[in-house]
């Protein structure tokens, strides 16, 4: 009879066992699961702010378009933002140098505002893919392209979007 009662608690003790082994290996399935889930969120948060810098990229460019003159004469290469000039407003009382000041405020606005650390830059630039940052933007003055430049940091680190436009 003792040897039934000590085969029992052996038994006992392996149940016991496969539990906490089941449990831990469930628990694993379950933390994984909700890295993926933040690795997903963070994708998509980054996903959310390339496509707002692709918009704000593309909305630069439009301006440069919608002042033909403007982007003739090179008043987009590295315009000085001045936000104080009343072309949104009254757009017949501007040259298009000073629209140019004006768009580049307007933008440089926009790009601050819906982009973590967001900063952005239009130049003259032979080689547009490149530049660390709108402190260093690396635009070498070389050609006819302009480029505009957007960098933003996010969960995935710093990014940039690049897109051009000829005049």
């Amino acid at each position: 009879m003792n040897s039934h009662l000590s085969s029992r608690r052996s038994a006992a003790g392996y149940a016991l066992l496969e539990a906490l082994v089941a449990v831990i290996v469930t628990s694993i399935g379950f933390i994984g699961a909700a890295r993926l889930q933040t690795l997903g969120l963070s994708f998509n948060n980054s996903a959310v702010f390339r496509q707002k810098a692709t918009q704000l990229g593309y909305q630069m460019t439009d301006r440069m378009r919608a002042n033909q003159v403007g982007m003739a004469v090179g008043a987009y290469n590295n315009p000085v933002a001045d936000p104080t000039l009343t072309c949104l407003t009254d757009a017949t009382v501007c040259t298009p140098g000073q629209l140019a000041q004006a768009d580049a405020a307007v933008w440089l606005a926009d790009v601050a505002a819906q982009l973590p650390s967001g900063s952005g830059v239009v130049c003259i630039d032979g080689t547009p893919d490149d530049g660390a940052d709108a402190a260093n933007p690396d635009c070498d003055g070389v050609g006819q392209v302009l480029a505009v430049k957007v960098w933003w940091t996010d969960t995935l680190g710093e990014s940039r979007f690049v897109t051009v436009a000829r005049p």
